[in-house]
């Protein structure tokens, strides 16, 4: 499967690249603007700027680096422009991982993270509200605070956690009272540990673990608090640890000011990149109207910028049919507009599993070969340029075409409040999806059970077939 080409860096992205000032740098833009790239363009920078600094300080130890990934599959990608970039040798300590397994791997322990998760919205059912809604709100303010500071919760400012359903003073104490007390109960009796405990354990340890000189934590939108002080408490005096982000592609609701973590930053530490070299005006134009209105995080989201998009292409195609219509478009589509020698594809859907099995039957009878990429730690090797992956697991990528086929309400559940929260979470991950694309989108859906996020799709962006 193929990667993001090596690129020269423009002049906005040198700027950031080399900067050798110790402490934060952060770095935010849009999609397609090249986050990602410019943060290991700076890591290999910064990766000699260290080893020439240890030579001349006399210091004879390797230059300890890390780069937080969101998920597995991000993991696997990164690795591979990492070692492209950055040769490792005996000056050198290069860890590419996810949190939750970098976390683990440094205090040797094992996680019940979904048992514990049943048992957290087990409780949940005790308050009338929507467990799931109030299943995630306790794992927000879990996330956020530290146990002995939980309580700042009840009046703290929602931080990206959306407008609607709202959570007044009264909720929240139920939440503490009903769910996260007796949660934490439940796990010090039982011994299971989740994802946020072993962030509390590093950043409460009364020494660091581990001491990193340099670090790169990409998609840090979606960290915990928790997650980041645990980061911050790992750093080497003195280092450099650069956050990238864009607020418009946060998945989960995890907001929180940098204040709160203990980080003071200043302007000359926070860059933008705001123009976008991955998309094509129109792949822009089409999915410009998911994000309007939509919370991005203040100053942490960067909406994409139309104008910055010198590429040009044709317009994505919407098609309106059955499931098997939908299926037998694309087919045709691959065949007659796509170069699979040197173009690659992803099938994205929002959720895995038995959602992909029509898929794989189809594209196992054409013989059009694929790789599942959801979850898998390392990138794929092979010839293969068809990739198949929920939107969760495509996040931080990049293809040529994005083709999203079946989306119904089944697969998008939502309330229907305006400003609802998890609408909101559907309309950034669509549209994050959406962006991974480089040269054209299929999107698919049936008229009958339509996911409403297809009423956010602008006419005159796209090209729609009736089948």
């Amino acid at each position: 499967m193929k990667v993001l080409q090596s690129v020269g860096p423009t002049p906005e992205q040198l700027t950031i690249i080399q900067r050798n000032d110790p402490g934060v740098t952060i770095i935010r833009g849009a999609a397609g603007s090249g986050k990602t790239t410019t943060a290991l363009l700076r890591m290999k920078f910064l990766a000699a700027w260290w080893q020439n600094r240890n030579r001349r300080l006399g210091i004879n130890r390797p230059v300890d680096m890390l780069v937080v990934t969101f998920n597995k599959t991000l993991r696997g990608y990164i690795q591979e422009l990492a070692s492209r970039e950055i040769e490792e040798d005996g000056c050198l300590d290069l860890t590419v991982s996810t949190f939750a397994k970098w976390a683990r791997g440094l205090l040797d322990v094992g996680v019940d993270h979904w048992p514990a998760m049943k048992k957290l919205k087990a409780l949940a059912r005790s308050l009338r509200n929507e467990d799931e809604f109030i299943s995630e709100e306790a794992q927000y303010a879990m996330g956020r605070f530290l146990p002995s500071d939980v309580t700042a919760y009840l009046d703290c400012e929602r931080t990206g956690r959306g407008r609607s359903p709202r959570c007044e003073r009264l909720l929240r104490q139920h939440i503490i009272d009903q769910v996260i007390n007796p949660y934490r109960e439940w796990k010090a009796r039982t011994g299971h540990l989740d994802f946020n405990d072993v962030a509390v354990r590093i950043a409460e340890s009364d020494e660091p673990i581990k001491r990193y000189d340099i670090v790169v934590v990409d998609e840090a939108q979606d960290l915990s608090a928790n997650e980041v002080r645990a980061l911050q408490s790992c750093l080497a005096s003195p280092h450099t640890i650069t956050y990238v982000l864009d607020g418009a592609q946060r998945i989960y609701a995890k907001g929180f000011t940098w204040r709160e973590v203990g980080l003071t930053v200043r302007p000359r530490q926070v860059f933008r990149l705001e123009k976008n070299y991955r998309n094509t005006q129109e792949i822009a134009a089409f999915v410009l109207p998911l994000l309007e209105g939509v919370e991005i995080g203040g100053d942490e989201g960067t909406i994409p910028n139309l104008e910055s998009c010198e590429k040009t292409g044709p317009k994505p195609a919407v098609i309106v049919g059955r499931y098997g219509q939908q299926l037998d478009w694309v087919v045709q589509y691959i065949r007659t507009q796509v170069d699979l020698t040197r173009d690659s594809i992803a099938f994205l859907k929002p959720r895995g599993g038995a959602w992909f099995d029509a898929l794989r039957q189809r594209l196992d009878s054409e013989s059009l070969e694929f790789v599942e990429l959801t979850r898998e730690g390392d990138w794929p090797q092979g010839d293969e340029n068809i990739a198949l992956s929920t939107m969760h697991s495509a996040k931080g990528l990049e293809f040529d075409y994005v083709i999203v086929l079946g989306l119904n309400e089944e697969v998008t559940p939502h309330g229907t409040e305006p400003g609802d929260t998890q609408l909101d979470a559907l309309r950034r991950l669509l549209a994050m999806a959406l962006g991974r694309a480089r040269k054209s989108i299929v999107l698919g859906y049936k008229a009958t059970e339509a996911s409403r996020l297809v009423s956010y799709l602008e006419p005159g962006t796209f090209e729609e077939h009736r089948l």
